[in-house]
């Protein structure tokens, strides 16, 4: 008797096969968000820092309006200037003097030291808080102060970590 063997054909995947693709899927796919969502996280973080220094840069631009007496020669101290500062006790009165404001006879604090816009999303994320908010810095649970200006140096702008 001759034994006539049938081939059989594979023309699917077996379940072990299937089973061990969709776990590499799974895994690529994994790794894929991860990455996105690192780089969201990482590009709130940049953004916080351009944002620190660009409060830093206006509170620069104060402290060198303030020693100017009008549009005299005469100089104040710095320590007239950090008088002032000071005596705004808290982050949001300091941030304030950087804002613009459109009723002031000054010319250089009606345009202020910030942009409009800028300083808008500062207060809208600032509200009922002392801590200087956007929502970058929300996104990185962060928030800028503007410590008290010591002596022998200059104010800064500080990147605190909620």
């Amino acid at each position: 008797m001759n034994a006539t063997f049938v081939s059989r054909r594979k023309d699917a995947f077996s379940f072990v096969e299937v089973i061990f693709t969709i776990a590499i899927i799974g895994i690529m796919s994994s790794l894929v968000v991860s990455a996105i969502s690192n780089v969201s996280r990482d590009a709130n973080r940049v953004l916080a820092r351009q944002q620190q220094a660009s409060v830093q840069s206006a509170l620069t631009s104060w402290v060198m309006a303030q020693t100017r007496v009008g549009s005299t020669a005469q100089m104040r101290s710095l320590e007239d200037v950090r008088t002032t500062y000071n005596a705004l006790g808290t982050s949001s009165a300091r941030f304030n003097l950087l804002v613009p404001n459109a009723s002031s006879p000054d010319p250089g604090i009606r345009a202020g030291f910030l942009d409009q816009t800028t300083a808008d999303h500062f207060l809208d994320y600032t509200t009922g808080t002392d801590k200087l908010k956007t929502a970058a810095l929300e996104n990185v649970k962060q928030y800028l102060s503007l410590p008290t200006w010591q002596s022998g140096d200059f104010p800064r702008v500080d990147l605190v970590n909620e």
